[in-house]
């Protein structure tokens, strides 16, 4: 008889024997955060966070393109890339850190000529945005074409 007192004492006063654990709700994953290219344009230089000369036509003596991109957000932080190839190949990535849930972010790359990409992707490689650009040779665009031969009457 005791132990059966001393059992449901014990019982009653820990709650474990014959209660349940209150069930708890299953642990929420986070949410992809939702990335959005509001612009994507490929530029000469970048002043005060802004594209300055706007132009998808560059000559090789520019030496450099560079891309900017203004973000949205659902979360921040998040990452973006750009992936900068040429003639179908790939060149380089650029990793960008987007620390609000508006950002404006830039990248830039060493040019030569040829037809050139540059993509957008998020940080599971998921393309958001691609800008075409092309870079011509100054060498062909200043060499004088020959003049057709001329007969002497």
């Amino acid at each position: 008889m005791k132990k059966a007192l001393f059992a449901a004492t014990f019982a009653a006063v820990s709650g474990y024997a014959y209660t349940q654990a209150p069930a708890q709700e299953p642990m929420k994953t986070p949410e992809a955060a939702e990335i959005k290219v509001e612009k994507i344009v490929t530029a000469l230089s970048v002043e005060n966070r802004e594209p300055v000369n706007e132009t998808a036509v560059f000559d090789k003596t520019a030496g450099r393109v560079y891309t900017w991109t203004r973000i949205t957000t659902t979360e921040a932080p998040v990452k973006i890339k750009h992936i900068y190839y040429v003639g179908g190949k790939k060149m380089t990535e650029v990793e960008l850190n987007i620390n609000a849930k508006t950002y404006r972010v830039w990248s830039y790359k060493a040019i030569w000529p040829g037809s050139w990409k540059v993509e957008v992707t998020d940080e599971s490689g998921k393309v958001l945005a691609a800008a075409d650009f092309t870079v011509s040779s100054a060498a062909a665009a200043e060499t004088p074409k020959p003049e057709p031969p001329t007969q002497g009457k």
